[in-house]
């Protein structure tokens, strides 16, 4: 089985956050290079020289160079991070074309190469990110305390109203098992995760996109936007329009 060869020089691309529409279709093309896709919300779905794919949270794909990809089937509005590269490939050791991953532990990686991308970051600070992520992809999968798997939970549905009872049922343990174990790993309850995770989502949306905060509010999984006004001001001390205007000058 192929593999991406690890020992061999990898060139970075380039790399950016991708959220697509209800109902969007992946685009038709020949690339001339590798894309490596991870999959954080949502379903993608597309075709790789006539073969069908769906890449569910917590998977990443890696998708061939000069393949033609085509997208027939609507996408459920996937999320996703894309990086183009070039590399070699091997029958030896190396990184698989798909696997899984830990969300909590590569969010950081992806977060930061999508800045240093969108910003014109130095070519040596995002290449060291490209090379954190696949080295990351490629250790071997360490087993995940409880407090890890809840977040992942939480993070993989934060446009859902996900509660309390809902976790203490999904992972059988009592509502203040999960609060003692969460708040001893991250030092707040799994309600102020979610807050501060849906938060830092806002905050993507309003940098990457023209949406009004409103709508932002809602794609974001808040039912009242007077609790989202609220809770960003409280983490940000300014509006959220004012710190779109701030980060965009």
């Amino acid at each position: 089985m192929k593999k991406i060869d690890l020992n061999k020089n990898i060139i970075y691309k380039g790399a950016s956050y991708r959220y697509f529409d209800k109902n969007e279709c992946h685009c038709s093309r020949f690339c001339e290079q590798y894309i490596l896709l991870i999959v954080f919300d949502g379903v993608l779905r597309f075709s790789e020289d006539g073969e069908e794919f769906e890449v569910f949270p917590g998977e990443y794909f890696i998708q061939r160079k000069n393949a033609f990809q085509d997208g027939k089937i609507p996408s459920d509005s996937p999320k996703y991070l894309y990086v183009h590269f070039d590399c070699e490939e091997t029958e030896g050791d190396g990184l698989v074309f798909r696997g899984k991953f830990d969300y909590n532990q590569l969010e950081p990686f992806m977060t930061k190469i999508d800045d240093y991308y969108h910003n014109d970051a130095p070519y040596i600070l995002q290449v060291g990110k490209f090379y954190e992520i696949l080295s990351t992809l490629y250790q071997k999968e360490k087993k995940a305390t409880l407090a890890d798997k809840i977040a992942e939970y939480i993070m993989l549905r934060f446009t859902e109203d996900v509660t309390l009872d809902e976790i203490s049922k999904k992972f059988n343990f009592s509502k203040n098992h999960i609060i003692n174990i969460f708040r001893n790993k991250y030092d707040m309850t799994p309600f102020e995760f979610l807050g501060k995770y849906k938060i830092r989502q806002a905050e993507r949306l309003l940098e990457i996109t023209s949406d009004s905060a409103e709508e932002i509010s809602s794609k974001c999984g808040f039912n009242n936007y007077s609790h989202f006004y609220k809770l960003f001001r409280r983490m940000n001390n300014v509006s959220p329009n004012r710190w779109r205007q701030e980060k965009r000058k």
